[in-house]
């Protein structure tokens, strides 16, 4: 099911959309930036597997602005991928050579070496969207997803979407990811984008800077009220110290699903 699809389906949700919001990104009208974003073209194909809970039209998502910017991308809602057709028919469709933007010890880091695939298929690039609690329980509960071959990145950068806390300092949002994602495959000359991919970090800042000028603004609707603090300055979550941030499936097999 696409963006489009779920919002149409969501009775809780308002349909049509208002006048006043925008119907691209779902942002009112004040907030929305559409018109300065010019989506690029990229040799990868993307994915973006989106939690329902990120798809509410009032929800601030990178994930939904990231796909706007990228030509070669579609948004696909669900909880979890494991019976889902569509993921499963691009999984098994032999043109693909299909990996999933994922942290972990077999995962494959772009920035330290190039991936190796057949160069007559052209690259998939699953990407799991929402919290980090929630993408957690959707690897979890998506089996066709397990085995899929894992890319990630390295960088020293921390989450600019200040109006989030992160789980720790590495974790990034959607958008961000699938920037150093971007830049990685470009290192190896898979992708030729020549600086386009920078609208991806200028986007989230233009989602950010309205959000803390909201915060400060009594008279517009805010995210929500008061000042925020500089992420680095953050604490890392307690809750976090004592739990996987990200799903592995050696340490998680007790709770997994069954088929």
């Amino acid at each position: 099911m696409n963006l489009a699809q779920y919002l149409e389906k969501k009775s809780t949700l308002p349909t049509p959309v208002s006048p006043k919001r925008c119907t691209k990104c779902l942002r009112s009208a004040k907030s929305c930036f559409c018109s300065a974003i010019e989506p690029f073209p990229t040799n990868t194909d993307f994915r973006i597997l989106m939690h329902p809970k990120e798809a509410k039209r009032q929800k601030v998502g990178t994930g939904r602005i990231a796909n706007l910017c990228l030509e070669n991308s579609k948004i696909i809602i669900g909880e979890e991928f494991q019976n889902n057709l569509e993921v499963n028919n691009l999984i098994k469709t032999p043109h693909f050579h299909t990996l999933i933007l994922y942290p972990g010890e077999n995962s494959h880091n772009i920035t330290q070496g190039p991936i190796t695939f057949d160069s007559h298929k052209r690259l998939l690039v699953f990407i799991i969207d929402g919290t980090w609690p929630c993408a957690k329980s959707m690897m979890r509960d998506s089996k066709n997803l397990h085995h899929l071959p894992r890319i990630s990145f390295q960088t020293n950068e921390i989450s600019q979407f200040k109006i989030k806390h992160q789980p720790a300092k590495y974790c990034l949002s959607t958008i961000e990811s699938i920037y150093h994602l971007l830049n990685g495959l470009e290192k190896w000359n898979f992708e030729q984008l020549g600086g386009k991919q920078k609208i991806l970090p200028q986007a989230l800042e233009r989602i950010v800077d309205f959000q803390l000028k909201c915060a400060i603004d009594p008279k517009l609707p805010g995210y929500r009220r008061g000042a925020f603090s500089d992420p680095s300055q953050r604490k890392e979550s307690i809750k976090w110290e004592s739990r996987k941030i990200c799903f592995d499936e050696k340490n998680y097999l007790h709770r997994i699903k069954p088929s």
